[in-house]
């Protein structure tokens, strides 16, 4: 597959002459995947979730446990809740004491974790010692990483226990936080990062440098995303795991974070991500296809305006307002008009009109 790149304003010449690439891969990540026999033939694949590709976070390997949002305040009826979160590392400032291997824990007893993330960034919070909860400490910044987070999934079965451990944090190509997480494995101290596996599926991207970001994560705080429609909501205290291999995550990746262009860019960017032209959760692509992105926000811009026009992305509506050709190969041949709405509205081809005023177009890269 050709790979192109998305150059960033954000971003000098002097990366350039570094030889580093620049802004966000235009590979896209959908529903649909190519499979794996290297016939090209084409395959949908499994999604019985209904989760449409938008994240790729799961407890398990066999990806029996979707996790999407992780909430911070107890609810006794929810189908995911968090009941304590533990540290053996943490600072209590006021009388300049670093605690080392003693055990410190924040829970939800009282209701509310005391936990927040603001900008994608867990913000400080307050632990208590294990035996001992009159002695406090503060855990932020670095001190995230090896947190254990204890997490209850609740469905048909019932009750289901599992821990996760923030395993790293670090900052992406656009200095965004992300972070990894893992699942415990059962093996070994739960303690300890080496019994953990990644929860977010890897980000097979091919500009990625190997070993570096390919299985974490952006935290966005507030967010709730519908697996069906792809329609963003707000939702207090919880934060959205939106790994770089899912939608809602590389559009945070390719540099449409919410705390820096607000969530309606966000979500129109996921949707640009998953060629969901009509805005309803239905994508016209295949994982791997990649394009080339443009905005107003001077985050991304062509490298070869020669490419043909794909489709153009319009806040106001929160979708597509033309589609000159269809990203996906099987839709090409022969293509007339995307219609939507049960065929009520048909997306004419592009014009400088329509591209003009877009926030967002895009480009076939192939």
């Amino acid at each position: 597959m050709a790979m192109y790149t998305i150059s960033s304003k954000r971003f000098g010449g002097a990366l350039v002459a570094a030889g580093l690439v620049l802004g966000a891969p235009g590979c896209d990540s959908a529903e649909p995947g190519i499979d794996g026999d290297g016939d090209g033939e084409i395959s949908l694949r499994e999604d019985p979730w209904g989760t449409g590709r938008l994240n790729t976070n799961f407890l398990g390997e066999d990806e029996s446990y979707p996790l999407n949002a992780l909430p911070l305040v107890d609810d006794p009826t929810a189908d995911t809740r968090i009941h304590a979160v533990w540290t053996t590392r943490c600072v209590d400032r006021n009388l300049g004491v670093t605690y080392q291997n003693e055990l410190f824990y924040t829970s939800d007893l009282d209701g509310d974790l005391g936990i927040s993330v603001v900008d994608g960034a867990l913000q400080p919070a307050t632990f208590k010692k294990f035996g001992d909860p009159t002695v406090t400490c503060s855990v932020s910044g670095n001190l995230w990483e090896k947190t254990v987070w204890g997490v209850i999934t609740h469905d048909a079965v019932g009750d289901h226990n599992h821990y996760l451990m923030l395993i790293d944090r670090t900052l992406d190509e656009n200095s965004f936080p992300t972070h990894l997480w893992g699942v415990y494995t059962g093996q070994g101290s739960p303690f300890m990062d080496d019994s953990y596996t990644p929860t977010c599926d890897e980000d097979l991207d091919p500009n990625l440098e190997i070993g570096t970001l390919q299985y974490h994560s952006y935290l966005v705080e507030d967010l709730d995303v519908d697996p069906i429609s792809g329609d963003f909501s707000e939702v207090a205290d919880q934060f959205f795991i939106a790994c770089r291999s899912g939608a809602v995550g590389k559009s945070v990746a390719w540099g449409y974070a919410p705390w820096e262009v607000g969530g309606a860019v966000h979500e129109l960017a996921t949707r640009a991500v998953r060629a969901d032209y009509c805005g309803d959760g239905f994508s016209y692509t295949f994982e791997g296809n990649p394009i080339q992105v443009q905005d107003d926000f001077e985050i991304n811009t062509y490298d070869n305006n020669l490419l043909t026009d794909e489709a153009a992305w319009d806040l106001e509506t929160g979708a597509a307002t033309c589609v000159t050709m269809p990203r996906e190969a099987i839709y090409q041949n022969g293509f007339v008009a995307i219609a939507c709405e049960g065929g009520e509205v048909t997306l004419p081809a592009c014009d400088s009109g329509l591209l003009g005023a877009a926030e967002i177009t895009t480009k076939l890269a192939q």
